[in-house]
């Protein structure tokens, strides 16, 4: 017995990084999902998961070649997701995820370049940017996760923060309109 200590009680010849799949089999998402870098960071509760599950589970219902395909994140909780597909990706810096997919595009057009990001980094930080592939019509998918603040670092407001929405920066209500980015995308 190699002696593998799990805790003080169990003491097992498989490795660590095996003993899920031994225990469970191999996850359903292997094919896409880097299984050996869960358990992932999100917080309990956070529906990241959820939403890279769906993402995931979208990709192979739609039959795209998977060597065609890049995703590109930026900064924050969603920029994270870029770390655990199992497909080319690209994890960028605050803000900058689209000109990085835009650069990535034109340099290959037979790539699918998918951006997923969240809302402080796809249109606070880099609300340019999107702005401008959209006007551009840029043949890039942008998933949007938006959870109204920016969430990685404390909860404050950013620019899809609802009037009246209570955060560590605004404790008496956001006073500012938000944007709304399906609107702000058509209307580039």
């Amino acid at each position: 017995m190699n002696g593998y200590r799990l805790d003080k009680s169990i003491e097992t010849d498989i490795k660590p990084e095996g003993l899920v799949e031994e225990i469970h089999g191999r996850h359903p998402m292997d094919d896409l999902l880097r299984t050996e870098r869960l358990p992932h960071i999100w917080c309990p509760g956070c529906g990241l998961g959820t939403a890279l599950t769906c993402f995931l589970s979208a990709l192979r219902k739609s039959e795209l070649d998977l060597d065609k395909v890049a995703v590109v994140s930026g900064i924050g909780c969603t920029g994270r997701v870029a770390g655990y597909v199992r497909l080319d990706s690209f994890h960028t810096t605050h803000g900058r995820a689209v000109p990085f997919a835009t650069g990535l595009k034109l340099g290959n057009p037979e790539l699918k370049v998918i951006v997923f990001s969240g809302d402080g980094d796809l249109v606070t930080i880099g609300g340019n940017h999107f702005i401008h592939a959209a006007r551009r019509n840029m043949d890039i998918s942008v998933i949007c996760i938006n959870n109204f603040n920016y969430g990685m670092t404390g909860g404050q407001a950013g620019a899809t923060t609802p009037i009246g929405g209570y955060t560590s920066t605004s404790p008496y209500g956001n006073y500012e309109y938000p944007f709304n980015v399906s609107a702000l995308a058509a209307a580039s």
